[in-house]
């Protein structure tokens, strides 16, 4: 990499850029979704959730595993940490109490999907303010797609969930995004494979 704002932008959001971490979240909260779309009555049997969360803790385990033997690691500045934290406590804030909100009232809309759409834009613009000249162009995509599934039932699609045999429209949102959860993580795990070599490469001198 000859680039130096490639190589700063690699640097500034080399962790943002290891997406394999996101598949087994995306993966529990799949898992979880179809597990309460089965459930007739409140829940008595948390087996299922359990197994998901110890499932996905190991497979985290052995993701970071393969990042550090991989790639190695970078430290990240103090600005990059404070400004991701920020976003993280303030959308998790929102996306709970979404969720409440959802949960308790029948809205047209889902508040949890606008949360979590608008929490794309906002690490978009994260991530290309601290480094300017590159972009990862399925944020902002994905943001408008959960916008626009967020809001189907104003655009004339009622009870679209059922489509896809779910309860209630929260089960449809989750779907949505553990689904897509997964698929910006692998597209970020291939940019970051195909834009930084291995250490497997740099030793076999077939570094980029």
């Amino acid at each position: 990499m000859n680039n130096v704002k490639q190589i700063r932008f690699i640097a500034t959001n080399f962790y943002n850029l290891q997406g394999l971490r996101a598949v087994p979240l995306g993966l529990c909260l799949l898992l979880v979704t179809l597990w309460a779309n089965r459930l007739q009555g409140p829940a008595r049997d948390f087996f299922v959730p359990v197994l998901g969360l110890i499932g996905s803790l190991l497979l985290l385990f052995a993701v970071d595993r393969y990042y550090l033997h991989a790639f190695g690691r970078v430290q990240r500045t103090a600005e990059s940490r404070r400004l991701e934290w920020l976003i993280s406590v303030v959308g998790g804030i929102l996306a709970l109490c979404a969720f409440w909100l959802d949960i308790t009232f029948k809205l047209p809309v889902s508040l949890l999907g606008l949360v979590f759409a608008a929490g794309l834009v906002a690490d978009y613009i994260r991530i290309t303010w601290l480094v300017k000249g590159h972009y990862l162009l399925y944020y902002p995509l994905g943001g408008f797609l959960m916008a626009g599934v967020s809001i189907l039932q104003l655009l004339g699609v009622p009870n679209w969930w059922q489509i896809f045999g779910l309860k209630s429209q929260l089960l449809g949102i989750t779907i949505v995004i553990g689904i897509f959860t997964m698929i910006a993580g692998i597209w970020g795990h291939i940019f970051l494979a195909r834009t930084l070599p291995s250490r497997m490469e740099i030793d076999n001198d077939n570094s980029i």
